[in-house]
């Protein structure tokens, strides 16, 4: 018995070497770095809050606040509607069902460069596809990432970030829709339930968990948008002004290309509280609507 918890101990080894090593040092020294001044090539020097002061009253990191705020606001629930929706219709009794949903999959195993070089031409004004069906119906074309104005630019990013998502939450969504039991769907049939009624009365709430959990990861993946900018602005030097930045950018642009890692550090710490505050926000109305049973 004494031989076999050795075992134990062996082969969970990796495991928590893995845990120590990528997670819980990262994180420990990460949070001696957000206190002290540090360019990556000369040792730490202590400087208490001051990192955390200065970002703190730096405008350029509330504008990024109030741009992942909106990001999210505006990607969470249209991702999570429409990962609903289609995994309702892919749910039917249809033709080529394999083929719809590996069309939809498809966006999320796209890299984003690919991505980004062919929003970037839809989003063109001159040239775009875009303002081409817009102007083709007599509405006048649109400065997509290319406004003066920060809505606007976030809303654009926030629809492609919802093309790269929606496959993977409708997977999610999906596959707690199979479970659906087909007694229940069938019962509620001959009590003269419609397909609305059978959607919003029988479905919705069983599979309520997954929509939960889509809800979850969109709201992180949303607050750590990272790619979707790049993958448009193309370089966060010259082509991301200080209106339309994230967090996530600021954090790159202070670690990486100015080696101010303690900054970098106070940032990424204060954009992990937001992002603990929102879930335990979504965490405190789960009982209201989510249903296990």
């Amino acid at each position: 018995m004494q031989k076999q918890g050795y075992w134990g101990y062996i082969f969970t080894l990796p495991f928590v070497i893995n845990v120590v090593v990528f997670l819980l040092f990262p994180i420990l020294f990460s949070t001696y770095i957000s206190f002290t001044e540090w360019d990556l090539f000369n040792p730490p020097r202590w400087i208490g809050l001051d990192n955390w002061v200065r970002v703190l009253n730096k405008h350029e990191f509330w504008v990024s606040i109030r741009n992942v705020f909106v990001f999210a606001l505006i990607f969470v629930p249209i991702q999570t509607l429409m990962a609903f929706v289609i995994a309702f219709m892919l749910n039917q009794a249809i033709r080529a069902k394999g083929l719809f949903r590996l069309f939809y999959f498809l966006p999320v195993v796209t890299p984003w460069i690919a991505g980004g070089v062919v929003w970037v031409w839809m989003f063109n004004y001159q040239y775009g596809v875009i303002n081409w069906v817009l102007e083709s119906v007599g509405l006048a074309p649109v400065k997509w990432i290319d406004s003066s104005h920060w809505l606007m630019v976030i809303s654009s990013i926030a629809i492609v970030q919802v093309w790269k998502g929606v496959g993977q939450s409708m997977i999610m969504i999906l596959a707690g829709m199979q479970n659906v039991p087909k007694e229940v769907l069938e019962a509620s049939q001959i009590d003269g339930a419609n397909g609305w009624k059978q959607l919003t009365k029988v479905v919705f709430p069983m599979v309520t968990p997954m929509v939960y959990l889509v809800m979850i990861l969109s709201t992180i993946s949303a607050f750590q948008a990272f790619d979707v900018f790049l993958g448009l602005f193309g370089s966060i030097t010259t082509g991301i002004p200080e209106r339309n930045m994230v967090p996530n950018l600021l954090v790159y642009r202070d670690a990486f290309l100015l080696f101010k890692m303690g900054p970098a550090s106070a940032t990424a710490w204060l954009l992990f509280v937001i992002i603990l505050s929102f879930t335990l926000f979504q965490k405190y109305f789960e009982k209201k609507w989510v249903h296990y049973d």
